[in-house]
């Protein structure tokens, strides 16, 4: 078709787009279709890959559709929200890691994908919707690591997304999940600076996390960084693990070590402070 004509709708499909609409459904699955227009499931199937076809429609995955309201023209073109998809594709989930780091400000690099943290096991660690330009990255977590949520309203929806110190601690335990130490870094200083997070609470989620690397990371930056966090870094200090890790798992296993924090520092002073003068 070369775009959407209300008049092409059946009355079966009409009404299950209406229905939709008043509930407030944008994002939807097979099973809310079959029971706001009743039938089997195969009907319904037979309905949406119309719908889909017609442009009214948009097929995120198996099962789970995206509805493309009147305001998308008549070429059906549309954008969402990219965190107004995600409750729809694991529970429980927070958004995290990158993406949460952006949300809060603390890096004005913008991921190319939407982290989500799980403790669901998934087939594919990815999903993409080319239609839509989106990527999400989901990252399976054990259960004593998922907590520090609180929830955003985006565009009217509630979104759960970690808070900014389990941002914070959740970078400096997975920096390959926010770009690199360096983008960690930043969100370390900025979460300092402004008086987001206190000391005391990264202390708490750092424990709670059982990745002494954290510390480590914690320890050697906040000092680098000249970031006052008072009597923690005698506690960072206390909670080192034996053995070297390396600052940025990003980087390759050179560089020199730190006898003090137990780090292979495999980016130079210089990677991790030159966005401050720039």
């Amino acid at each position: 078709m070369n775009g959407r004509d209300i008049r092409a709708l059946g009355d079966a499909e009409a009404r299950l787009l209406l229905t939709l609409a008043s509930q407030g459904k944008q994002v939807f699955t097979t099973a809310d279709a079959q029971v706001a227009v009743g039938g089997s499931r195969h009907y319904v199937n037979k309905m949406l890959a119309r719908l889909s076809d017609k442009r009214w429609v948009l097929r995120l995955r198996r099962g789970l559709y995206l509805l493309l309201p009147f305001e998308a023209g008549v070429e059906g073109t549309y954008t969402v929200h990219p965190f107004r998809i995600v409750p729809h594709l694991a529970t429980p989930y927070a958004v995290a890691y990158w993406t949460a780091l952006h949300y809060y400000g603390y890096t004005e690099q913008v991921p190319g994908v939407v982290f989500v943290a799980t403790t669901a096991k998934r087939v594919s660690a990815t999903l993409t919707i080319e239609e839509l330009g989106l990527t999400y990255r989901f990252v399976t977590l054990a259960p004593y690591k998922f907590f520090g949520h609180h929830r955003s309203w985006i565009e009217g929806q509630a979104i759960t997304i970690t808070d900014r110190a389990k941002t914070v601690v959740d970078c400096l335990d997975h920096p390959e999940y926010c770009g690199g130490i360096v983008e960690a870094a930043k969100g370390l200083h900025e979460s300092l600076a402004r008086g987001d997070v206190s000391p005391p609470l990264l202390t708490e989620y750092a424990e709670r996390m059982q990745n002494r690397a954290i510390f480590k990371r914690l320890g050697y930056l906040t000092e680098l960084l000249g970031l006052p966090v008072g009597d923690e870094i005698e506690r960072w200090q206390a909670a080192l693990s034996a053995g070297y890790s390396r600052l940025d798992p990003l980087a390759g296993d050179h560089g020199p070590y730190d006898s003090r924090w137990q780090l292979r520092l495999n980016r130079t002073p210089a990677d991790l402070t030159d966005w401050l003068v720039h």
